[in-house]
């Protein structure tokens, strides 16, 4: 059970968007507030798969009587924010030095081997408040065409001063391609060693970290997104499905456990 004070951002697929809010879209050069997205969604030119969508709800592919998010982008889509990305933008409410929760379910649809040099992020990314610094996620989801595309890294990132980044990448670990794969992030943004990120995958726990992380950005708050971005020059089409995407501030720290976070997600 999580109590709704400590719920500072969710998103819905079986609400209507007319009555959510806290969160907008970003598509194809489009900026919506999620109350503004149509309930058909997002749609823009006819992709080889036959849809026109790229940012709405569709069925989930493993349970019909239900609905998910979906993100999908084309080589060809005008960009959005100067990259290609379909993504949910909760507020900016994330502050230093204290402890939030992220997690959702996330299913790829299998995209295939992808050429090298083609590198993405998909699931969710935490993203500085400060944009004009120009800073790479504190975390993320990525995957890398170097690989093949088929497997990802938890991706972290610190600054102490300046425009520097400290980065590091975690191991390697196989996308379940069609599957629904559960994650969980307890973090806290810190630059000393009071950081937290820890991660857990479908109830196992794949990083376990302490120390830097986040942003020396005194006067701002970070933000989550959701969905899929693709910074590379990528040549084909690309969907992902994110399920009951929410940010949970747990004020002692030690409030909630990765467990209920899951079950919370599968719940929705």
């Amino acid at each position: 059970m999580i109590d709704a004070p400590d719920i500072l951002g969710q998103a819905q697929a079986n609400t209507p968007f007319a009555q959510q809010s806290g969160y907008n879209g970003q598509v194809i050069g489009q900026y919506p507030a999620a109350r503004d997205i149509p309930e058909t969604g997002i749609t823009y030119t006819t992709l080889p798969n036959g849809e026109t969508l790229r940012l709405g709800k569709v069925a989930d592919p493993l349970n019909a009587s239900t609905k998910v998010f979906a993100f999908q982008l084309a080589p060809n889509d005008p960009a959005t924010s100067g990259s290609m990305r379909s993504e949910f933008e909760f507020q900016p409410n994330i502050e230093n030095g204290r402890t939030y929760w992220i997690a959702f379910s996330v299913n790829v649809p299998d995209w295939g081997p992808l050429p090298s040099g083609d590198d993405a992020l998909f699931g969710t990314q935490v993203h500085s408040g400060d944009s004009s610094m120009g800073f790479s996620p504190s975390f993320s989801i990525v995957t890398y065409g170097a690989s093949g595309g088929r497997t990802f890294q938890v991706f972290r990132t610190s600054n102490t001063s300046g425009t520097s980044q400290t980065m590091y990448k975690y191991p390697e670990m196989p996308i379940r391609f069609g599957q629904w794969m559960d994650f969980v992030f307890k973090f806290r943004h810190a630059i000393d060693g009071s950081g937290l990120l820890q991660v857990w995958l479908d109830g196992q726990q794949i990083v376990d970290y302490a120390g830097p992380i986040g942003f020396n950005t005194p006067g701002y708050k970070d933000y989550a997104k959701f969905g899929y971005y693709n910074w590379s020059n990528f040549s084909s089409s690309r969907k992902v499905l994110v399920r009951s995407p929410i940010l949970v501030q747990d004020p002692t720290g030690n409030k909630y456990a990765a467990d209920a976070m899951r079950a919370y997600v599968q719940g929705q």
